[in-house]
């Protein structure tokens, strides 16, 4: 039997596309517009600043993660230490 769904989501794949497919139609408006100045005005607003801010959350989210774990692992080597003595 052929299954549609797949077997594993990559998330971030998935994010890369739609990032990839959102800075190709913003360029694509900017390079219909008007002019020079408002084509690269438009694609820094549309196009750039929302994948910055998306790279800065995801960049803070990874940070605070990381954080976390190590918080986690160092409290768990210090309880083993204790069952050691």
């Amino acid at each position: 039997m052929v299954s549609c769904a797949r077997s594993s989501i990559n998330a971030d794949a998935d994010v890369h596309i739609v990032i990839a497919a959102w800075l190709f139609v913003v360029g694509t408006m900017a390079l219909a517009s008007g002019s020079a100045i408002g084509g690269v005005a438009f694609f820094a607003f549309a196009g750039v600043a929302p994948v910055a801010l998306h790279a800065w959350i995801k960049a803070r989210a990874l940070a605070s993660r990381s954080r976390l774990e190590q918080d986690a692992r160092q409290r768990d080597d210090a309880d083993a230490g204790r069952d050691q003595r």
